[in-house]
């Protein structure tokens, strides 16, 4: 891994919970974020695993297709000698765009302090109508709803109103932002000994990383996203339509991501990959088959494969002959 510790440092300008530097790497600044509680390379104790989570979760993203901020792991070495694992995340508004966190949106049309802080579906989507600087308002809620997708497959439960945003160019213009800010998906707070204690348990793994909750809300009630998309609304209808082929079809380079991530456990690894392959399996894939059916009008089907790929719908009739 690269050592940022003699790199240049720039004041910090960025937010949010977790200890970070900004500095200049290869002629680039990144935002370095730091684990916290952290512990020494090669230490075994457990701690939260946010710079591992950021990095993987925007791989993810990015290789699902999604403009996403740059990432990779790098060692930062502290003045009393420890060494720890961070994250260097890319600053994408360098080049003289501005990031706006979707929050201060929400500010500027949203009058009750109770709707800010609930965070419902339905204000994300009038401001969204509102805001007039948002040029393209239908691209900006299928990216929404693209996003949310994938927060649920990874379990990142995180994604409030600080966390993506749009970016506002010389024009005055906004489009979405690229992704940000995944450190808290990916089971990030769980000590690694609870991770094989789920892995040997069976039903505890298969409990919580089934009830994914989102932060977003509908009718004043936090979003539990197995059941929110077992009816799906239109434009979430479309983003499965759009999102879960692409994780169907990017499942080995998804593997390989979390596969060739460095310092990390077997046990780790293996858990990521089976809490992904959980959702997929018994969240996403009966949503892609539900939507379908309803496409087609028929009730009754099994989802098709052909050289890996989610290709339609082949109802029990039509099944005979390949038996």
């Amino acid at each position: 891994m690269i050592d940022l510790t003699h790199c240049q440092e720039i004041i910090n300008t960025f937010g949010g919970s977790e200890k970070k530097k900004r500095i200049l790497y290869d002629h680039r600044i990144y935002m370095v974020k730091f684990p916290d509680p952290v512990r020494e390379l090669h230490n075994s104790l457990s701690y939260m695993n946010n710079q591992f989570s950021e990095d993987i979760g925007c791989k993810i993203f990015k290789t699902l297709g999604f403009e996403t901020q740059n990432t990779f792991l790098a060692t930062y070495k502290m003045p009393n000698g420890e060494e720890k694992i961070v994250v260097a995340c890319e600053d994408f508004t360098q080049d003289g765009k501005k990031l706006i966190e979707f929050h201060k949106l929400v500010l500027q049309e949203v009058e009750s302090d109770s709707l800010r802080t609930q965070a419902n579906v339905d204000n994300v989507m009038m401001v969204i109508e509102q805001t007039k600087q948002i040029v393209d308002k239908e691209e900006f809620k299928r990216k929404f709803w693209d996003m949310f997708i994938v927060d649920g497959y990874i379990n990142n439960r995180d994604r409030n109103m600080d966390n993506w945003g749009g970016v506002l160019n010389a024009e005055n213009e906004l489009s979405f932002a690229p992704i940000y800010d995944c450190g808290s998906s990916l089971s990030a707070l769980l000590p690694e000994e609870l991770m094989q204690q789920r892995l040997n348990g069976g039903q505890e793994f298969k409990r919580e990383e089934f009830n994914v909750y989102s932060c977003y809300r509908e009718d004043r009630k936090r979003i539990l996203f197995s059941e929110y998309l077992k009816n799906p609304h239109k434009d979430l209808q479309e983003a499965i339509l759009r999102i879960v082929p692409k994780i169907e079809k990017q499942q080995g380079d998804i593997s390989k991501i979390i596969e060739t991530t460095p310092v990390i456990s077997e046990v780790y690894k293996t858990y990521l990959k089976r809490s992904l392959e959980l959702r997929y399996q018994k969240i996403l894939l009966p949503a892609l088959k539900r939507v379908l059916e309803k496409e087609t009008g028929k009730t009754t089907g099994v989802l098709v494969r052909k050289k890996g790929r989610v290709m339609g719908v082949k109802h029990e009739s039509e099944q005979g002959a390949e038996r």
